[in-house]
């Protein structure tokens, strides 16, 4: 049996398969498309990814190699401020969660937005 290319193999109407619209250059001052081109691109993520992952190797191997002088033992400990630091980040992403919860308002706490204030009367 031939299935029309509008249709898939049990009849039903599907639409073709349409590449992304692409936005036009011609709104955008070339200094900005030399800064920033490359960010449009498919592959930046991954590009990324792989230099932050090369730094870090960098940074640990480094860490090796410095002779501290601290005044606690613990710190002397290889990677004692990459935990450091992690922790601290952790530590002021996670409160944002129950500080949200805190300031957050609920969804009806203005009212209907087609209805009138109580203390304002109505013209009719």
């Amino acid at each position: 049996m031939n299935v029309p290319p509008e249709r898939d193999s049990s009849g039903r109407f599907v639409k073709p398969e349409q590449e992304a619209p692409k936005p036009s250059d011609e709104n955008m001052h070339p200094m900005s498309k030399l800064l920033f081109g490359w960010v449009g691109s498919p592959r930046t993520p991954l590009i990324l990814l792989v230099l932050v992952i090369v730094i870090c190797a960098g940074l640990v191997v480094f860490d090796l190699t410095v002779n501290r002088h601290e005044y606690l033992d613990f710190a002397n400990a290889n990677g004692f401020y990459a935990l450091w630091g992690f922790a601290a980040f952790a530590l002021a992403v996670l409160s944002g969660w129950p500080l949200g919860k805190l300031l957050r308002r609920d969804e009806d706490y203005y009212g209907e937005a087609e209805t009138t204030p109580q203390d304002v009367e109505s013209d009719s």
